[in-house]
């Protein structure tokens, strides 16, 4: 059996963005509390440019994922999320049934964004519940409450989302079995395409 070559092998590609409402205590994430005014223009500009620069390590292969994750890049406009990914087109050989993942937090984001974020051409959301537990939650510094997961979900699919993951943390402070399991199966409830545990 001979290896592939280079160019016979597609790629993925991660684009991060460090900015969230608040700095979460668990998270070891390049991420950052946004103090001023969220510099989305300048930053998309800058990942452009980045790629740009590094644009002829891809030599042609196809990329076929874009996971957009953070931070929190639902605190990204859909206009600045068009911009990024019109850019990424105009630079790099994508495949026609390229999945792209944005990560959403349940407490920053609405129906408005979510259609945004599909029209420009996001396929797929990961929407970071982390819990239903409200104790949980909040032990974990999240801005969201067990509503707002659910109703995080719940606006997704009227946006046209047909490809939602839903993460979960388990193994937290003073959680039992029983209430991970219970996270577990709320999740399951509502029908994801995958859940991340």
């Amino acid at each position: 059996m001979t290896a592939p070559e280079p160019g016979d092998v597609p790629l993925s590609l991660y684009v991060h963005i460090p900015w969230c409402v608040r700095k979460c205590p668990y998270c070891d994430f390049n991420s950052h509390a946004l103090k001023e005014v969220l510099p989305e223009q300048d930053y998309v500009q800058a990942l452009l440019t980045g790629l740009r620069q590094q644009q002829e390590l891809a030599a042609g292969r196809e990329i076929t994922s874009v996971f957009i994750g953070g931070g929190t890049p639902s605190l990204f406009s859909g206009a600045a999320i068009a911009k990024l990914l019109q850019g990424i087109r105009n630079q790099l050989v994508l495949a026609k049934d390229i999945e792209i993942t944005l990560e959403a937090n349940p407490g920053a984001v609405d129906a408005g964004h979510f259609a945004e974020y599909r029209a420009a051409g996001v396929n797929r959301l990961s929407i970071g519940v982390q819990s239903f537990n409200a104790v949980h939650l909040h032990s974990l510094g999240r801005i969201h409450d067990p509503g707002q997961a659910l109703q995080a979900f719940r606006l997704a699919r009227p946006a046209g989302f047909r490809n939602i993951n839903i993460d979960l943390m388990f193994g937290l402070p003073q959680q039992t079995p029983e209430q991970a399991l219970a996270d577990l199966q709320q999740a399951a409830r509502l029908a994801p395409e995958h859940i991340s545990w």
